[in-house]
């Protein structure tokens, strides 16, 4: 009897253990409201706040500001006071108010993980509460605590950064509605006043958004030609006299379309100078998440070119020295083996999508930050000298020039030169002072010489169930001349080389120099008909035909591709190849590439 008792007070036990875990699980994990398939959140913001603790006690809220934004202020859009402070006054602005879209209202320590817990509790689930006594469908309450902190859920790891946001066609819209604007001063949400006799007409406008703090008034003012980055001054973090860039750019944007939104919804004719502005502006930017740090285009080079250039006071073309010391200033570079460099900026402009491509910091020379030891503060301990040449670096001129080569055009040959920086380039930028002025390097030209360059060559050394090749060498080569000629990076580079640049793309192991030999030796010297496996360096023939050409194609996006066979070989007619290709997923010793299936 005893044993009896024991296994139904078991049995009760687990029964109980399970119900209690069970009720657990569904307090503290997802609440019923929320049941079915889970949409993805479009831009999430994962608050992880711990303050000066070593860790969270639970899992990080990944929070979508934008669906709550949607619901929210589905009657009034501006209307972020309803879960932030948007204004107070600040000290450093001349007791002016600024915008600050704070959150949590209620001031909290945030070196103390349990203050920002419960400001953050407070503020959120407070409106929960309230919205579910008006009847609304709305989050968790108290005790529900796993529907936000969700240890199932995987945060998505998305980078909030300016750079990609900004670009010239973003700043070109910016300034085109700026100077269209019946007051501009009037949407300074900093306060910045320009100095007199210094503003331009031609950019009267730009202290609305650029300025530079007066220590001695403790105020902004603008000054023209000393327009720069926001991250030069506004970092990471809040610092003396200057804002986080985050909350500095938050504060700025959304305030300035939160603005105009307003004007565009009661009075849109007293925008701007005339109505045809009116007309093209349906509505203000976005107050939303997604709407600047969203999915980011790139422009193409010939929008960014029919863009009005930005003009900051730099030179068309500068002269770079090899070496920048301070004290120097009468002769700066002095001391190195290398000449100057002579650098286009004009040119370089438009090639990049804003001026942080290559400035990441601030506008300044390279040689502020960089400096010729090294400087860990603000170059990060990137040197002088590898500022310019780490090709991993792709702010770096090698780094953007080895990505260039990598582009579908330039992909064919270069797929097979390492991403290194040869010491042979090096003269073609070093070439000394400039004066100011830059030869452009000469358009290659091709021999007309059939000898050296045929019009076709017929490849039948490997003949046997195909017909032979019928090369268009001819159409190939000035196919590539065209591409090299079309850009000012690949002529700048391969003139030293000439015609050779083009013909050691396919002819490699040929001597690089400007005259070519009066014939080039075949593929067969080097590469043997069988494939050697004592010599695993070196393809077979059949390997190098397919590696060369069928490679090159596939770098460039080009065709045929593999297994396209019949494009490059004709079939025999007694010949039956139909049985004689090995199954896809085995690589053929001889060509490296996955070959057809047979039946």
């Amino acid at each position: 009897m005893s044993r009896r008792n024991l296994k139904i007070a078991l049995f009760v036990l687990a029964i109980g253990a399970s119900i209690f875990i069970g009720g657990t699980r569904i307090i503290h994990s997802k609440s019923p409201e929320v049941d079915g398939p889970k949409q993805a959140l479009s831009t999430p913001i994962i608050i992880d706040h711990k303050g000066k603790a070593p860790k969270l006690d639970r899992a990080p809220v990944i929070f979508d500001h934008d669906t709550h934004t949607k619901v929210l202020l589905k009657d009034n859009p501006q209307n972020c006071a309803l879960c932030h402070v948007v204004k107070e006054r600040d000290p450093s602005f001349g007791n002016s108010e600024v915008q600050v879209f704070k959150f949590p209202k209620k001031t909290v320590d945030m070196n103390d993980k349990s203050a920002i817990m419960y400001g953050y509790h407070d503020e959120c689930i407070s409106c929960h509460k309230k919205m579910r006594s008006e009847g609304k469908k709305t989050g968790p309450q108290i005790g529900m605590c796993g529907k936000c902190h969700d240890r199932r859920a995987t945060p998505p790891r998305i980078s909030w950064t300016w750079k990609p946001i900004f670009n010239y066609k973003d700043h070109a819209k910016h300034v085109e509605t700026v100077n269209k604007l019946k007051d501009p001063v009037s949407f300074n949400i900093a306060g910045a006043v320009p100095v007199q006799g210094t503003v331009k007409e031609t950019n009267k406008n730009c202290a609305v958004c650029h300025h530079v703090y007066d220590e001695k008034l403790k105020k902004l003012y603008y000054k023209s030609d000393t327009e720069n980055e926001c991250s030069a001054c506004h970092k990471s973090i809040n610092e003396k006299n200057a804002r986080s860039m985050a909350n500095v750019s938050h504060a700025a944007c959304i305030g300035c379309h939160i603005k105009v939104a307003k004007i565009l919804s009661k009075d849109p004719k007293s925008l701007f100078q005339d109505s045809n502005s009116t007309e093209k502006l349906k509505k203000a930017g976005p107050t939303d998440c997604k709407g600047c740090h969203g999915e980011h285009k790139i422009i193409p080079l010939k929008e960014i070119a029919a863009i009005p250039r930005l003009e900051r006071g730099q030179k068309d073309i500068m002269d770079l020295p090899a070496i920048e010391k301070a004290e120097t200033k009468n002769a700066p570079g002095s001391g190195s083996r290398m000449q100057a460099v002579p650098f286009n900026h004009k040119s370089h402009e438009p090639r990049v999508q804003f001026c942080n491509s290559c400035h990441h910091y601030s506008l300044e020379k390279c040689a502020n930050c960089h400096t010729t030891t090294g400087d860990l503060t603000k170059g990060g301990g990137i040197t002088y000298e590898r500022a310019f040449h780490l090709v991993t670096a792709k702010e770096s001129c090698a780094g953007c020039h080895v990505t260039a080569t990598k582009t579908d055009k330039c992909a064919g040959c270069h797929q097979w030169i390492p991403a290194e920086l040869p010491k042979s380039s090096c003269p073609v930028c070093h070439t000394g002072p400039s004066g100011g002025k830059l030869k452009e390097a000469p358009l290659i030209t091709l021999t007309t010489d059939k000898e050296k360059f045929p019009e076709k060559v017929i490849i039948k050394n490997l003949e046997k169930e195909f017909q032979p090749v019928d090369f268009l060498h001819a159409k190939i080569a000035n196919k590539l001349t065209t591409i090299s000629n079309e850009s000012t990076l690949a002529r700048t580079f391969h003139a030293r080389r000439g015609e050779m640049a083009i013909c050691s793309g396919c002819h490699h192991r040929v001597e690089l120099n400007q005259s070519v030999p009066a014939k080039f030796p075949p593929c067969v010297t080097c590469h043997s008909r069988a494939f050697d496996p004592k010599d695993l360096g070196r393809l077979g023939l059949l390997g190098a035909y397919h590696r060369q050409c069928i490679g090159c194609h596939e770098a460039m996006h080009g065709k045929p591709l593999a297994l396209e066979c019949v494009k490059c070989h004709a079939e025999k007619k007694d010949v039956k190849t139909d049985r004689l290709i090995p199954p896809v997923g085995i690589n053929d010793s001889h060509t490296g590439f996955p070959v057809h299936k047979g039946e």
